[in-house]
């Protein structure tokens, strides 16, 4: 008897066990009704409550509204730092050594948008160092000005293991962190080194045909006024291209000339 009794509780176990994988493939494939002749509705929406809090996960457009709601509130440079230092946005902060925020003066008129961190900018926590950055700084001094005249920040402000593109869910977790510190700085002329800028922020990949020429970025109800130039990083390695980037640098005295 004894036995007949624990073979039949071991049935309804799997049976249970069954029912519950069914309706957990359902929630997942998105079917909204359970398959059977006559469901029970209030019991299934008890059972699938139960389910749908132990495997449902952040989707990547609630991971940008969430995302986007801390963003709303910054309204200062030191605001947005301290929500990036702060906050767990991303798995790259874990591998990250510092936050690269920005260098410069918050208060110019010229933002600088460079390309994703290397292992010397994540190292210090500082963007365009090193011998990239006596490039860069060369370059700033051919259009008269200095590092301490413009403000400069990365696309993205942790660095990336590896030579790839930002995942689609990164893009949504950290680019509206870029978006916004360009709202908050409100600049008159936006430079965008190198390819990364361009891509992630005008949807273009075209480096080449897009270097030195003035293009438009829109935030909200104002367009600013934007020039691509290439990264110093790619005229170390490239340095035939110098040219090209000194003509852009005449282009730019110009644009300053007209609108600041």
């Amino acid at each position: 008897m004894l036995e007949s009794y624990n073979g039949f509780i071991k049935k309804m176990i799997l049976s249970m066990h069954k029912l519950l994988d069914d309706l957990k493939w359902q929630i997942e494939a998105g079917i909204d009704d359970l398959i059977g002749d006559q469901p029970n509705k209030k019991e299934n929406s008890k059972v699938e409550s139960i389910l749908v809090k132990e495997i449902s996960k952040p989707t990547e457009s609630s991971l940008g509204i969430s995302i986007k709601g801390g963003l709303h509130e910054t309204r200062t440079v030191e605001e947005l730092k301290d929500f990036l230092l702060n906050n767990n946005i991303c798995d790259l902060q874990k591998s990250s050594k510092n936050l690269v925020f920005s260098d410069g003066d918050s208060n110019s008129n010229i933002m600088i948008i460079s390309g994703t961190p290397d292992s010397d900018e994540d190292n210090e926590g500082m963007p365009i160092i090193e011998k990239k950055g006596e490039l860069f700084n060369n370059i700033l001094s051919a259009a008269n000005l200095t590092r301490s005249l413009v403000y400069i920040a990365p696309i993205i402000p942790w660095k990336i293991n590896g030579n790839r593109d930002l995942t689609s869910e990164e893009k949504i977790m950290l680019l509206p962190i870029v978006k916004k510190h360009i709202e908050i700085i409100n600049p008159k002329i936006l430079i965008f080194l190198g390819l990364e800028p361009i891509k992630y922020l005008l949807d273009n990949d075209g480096m080449m045909k897009m270097r030195g020429k003035w293009l438009n970025y829109n935030l909200e109800e104002k367009s600013i006024e934007c020039l691509p130039i290439l990264d110093p990083g790619f005229l170390i390695r490239r340095p035939e291209y110098k040219r090209e980037t000194w003509n852009d640098i005449l282009s730019l005295k110009e644009k300053i000339k007209e609108l600041i």
